[in-house]
Order: C-alpha cells, then sequence, then structure tokens
C-alpha cells in the first residue's frame, strides 16, 4: 500500500436483507486471496459478519471490551485459517452494550482504535449495521470510503436519497475526506424484468463510475453458506458468484485507488475460523 496505514471501506445500506454482509465477506476473502492483507470489522451488534464467518453469536474480545480497558486491542482480532484474512467485532453481548459503546468511546477513541487495527492491514473492511444509527455514524466516521449493497426494488430506490443525504451529512461533520466508491446492484433477480428496468434506468440516470459494472444475482446459495457459516465463493458449485466477487474486488481496488490519487462440488469447505 501506498501509505502506511490500511484503507478503511465502509460497506453499508439504508436497507437490511441487500447482500451488505455477503459483500463484505467474500469481498474480504477475495482481498486476501489476491495476496492483500485484510481485516472485518462487525459493526453490526447482532454480529451478522461473525455469524456468516461461521463464529459464536457472543464474544467478549472486541471493540467494547478493549475501549473499557479489558484486553489488548490485538486481542481483538480473530485469525482465519485461510487467506491472511482476520475478523474483529464489536464485543457487544448485552444491549446495554451499545449504548455504553456509543456513550462512553466518543468519535477520537473510536476512531484511533480503528486507524490502529487499519495499521496492521491493507484492507479493514466495516460491514455496518443498516441505516443511520450513532454506531454506524462513528463507524462510518472512521472510514475513507463507502460502498453501498443496492437492490432494484421500488423501496429501496425511493428510500435511498434520504441515506444519501445521511451520508453527504457525515462527510460535512465528521470526516470531510469520505469518498463514495461506489454503489454495488446486489441480489439482483434475473428473470424479474421489473428489477432489470430498475438497474437500466439507474445506469442510464447517473453517472457510469456510481455503480460497480460487476452485478451480484439474487441466489439460494447465499442462504446455504450461511448456514455453513462460510463465504459462498468457499463452494465450488458456485464458481460463479466466487468469480463475480473476485470481480468485485479488483474493482475496488481499482476504485481505491483512484480515490487515492484524487484525494462445482456440493462438498462442504472448511470454515474459516
Amino acid at each position: 500500500m501506498e501509505n502506511d496505514v490500511g484503507r478503511i471501506i465502509g460497506i453499508t445500506s439504508h436497507l437490511g436483507g441487500v447482500g451488505k454482509t455477503a459483500a463484505t465477506l467474500n469481498i474480504g476473502m477475495c482481498l486476501a486471496t489476491m495476496g492483500h492483507s485484510v481485516l472485518l470489522l462487525d459493526g453490526d451488534p447482532l454480529a451478522g459478519l461473525a455469524l456468516a464467518a461461521g463464529l459464536e453469536r457472543r464474544s467478549d474480545r472486541g471493540l467494547y471490551q478493549f475501549l473499557n480497558g479489558a484486553i489488548a486491542l490485538e486481542d481483538t482480532i480473530h485469525a482465519s485459517r485461510k487467506n491472511g484474512l482476520g475478523l474483529v467485532r464489536t464485543g457487544v453481548t448485552e444491549p446495554a452494550h451499545v449504548h455504553a459503546l456509543e456513550r462512553r468511546t466518543g468519535w477520537e477513541r473510536l476512531w484511533q482504535a480503528v486507524r490502529d487495527l487499519a495499521g496492521q492491514c491493507d484492507y479493514l473492511l466495516i460491514d455496518t449495521g443498516c441505516g443511520h444509527s450513532t454506531l454506524n455514524t462513528l463507524l462510518l466516521g472512521c472510514a475513507d470510503s463507502v460502498v453501498m449493497p443496492l437492490p432494484c426494488r421500488t423501496l429501496a430506490v425511493k428510500s435511498l436519497p434520504l441515506f444519501l443525504r445521511f451520508l453527504l451529512r457525515l462527510r460535512q461533520t465528521v470526516q470531510p475526506d469520505l469518498r463514495f466508491a461506489g454503489a454495488i446492484f446486489s441480489m439482483v433477480d434475473s428473470l424479474n424484468p421489473y428489477e432489470l428496468e430498475i438497474m437500466t434506468d439507474l445506469r442510464q440516470g447517473f453517472p457510469a463510475a456510481t455503480f460497480f459494472s460487476t452485478v451480484i444475482p439474487l441466489d439460494r446459495a447465499f442462504e446455504k453458506a450461511a448456514a455453513h457459516g462460510v463465504p459462498v465463493g468457499l463452494f465450488r458449485e458456485y464458481d460463479d458468484l466466487a468469480r463475480g466477487y473476485a470481480d468485485l474486488a479488483t474493482e475496488l481496488v481499482q476504485r481505491d485507488r483512484k480515490l487515492q490519487h484524487k484525494g462445482g462440488s456440493s462438498e462442504q469447505p472448511d470454515p474459516l475460523f
């Protein structure tokens, strides 16, 4: 990498169920396969990313424990068995921990912790919860850029402007260097002509750089991968999906560099963790 601190990329959305966590996990694995050192930060108190990676729901090794002085920062990292990939959790085990994390840390302490983690890798990908909670604001305030999975559905498109205004406000008040890396058309039903029409209209209505070229289709493979706690890219029979995320990872690296310059088998794979 060109700088001493790895690039911090927030993967976020205004809606749930859009493939945000799957994108974080699979893009992270692909970046690691490409030779980059990668940390994934599970910023959702519901621990969706940790569960998708095969870790237990509850953990007392996370940012909450570090910020309260219980553990060292290095102890928050859960090392992967594959590809030099690691995962960091919030450490939230009780609902009250979310409020404590937001109240006690302040943006500066959380920012410094995330930057210190980024100093140990090439890329740190943050999987946020959906919407614009205080915790999401704090985590995205640590990011260099934002990637947004976007389904081609009416509700998602109609509610998008409000979320974009949230990101703009975040840039104006918290992180002036935050950049929008692009939106990913995610969980697209290729058999639904209405979704394809929405995708076409969006591509024609916005600059080409707004959207990644790669489209992630709707596929039941994601449920199978979630049930086994592994990235979908580890299943041999889903090579097309694996290639899609590999293409996304390549696009992400290319886009991020530009932002810096501007400012087959049914066999279950081994778990990552």
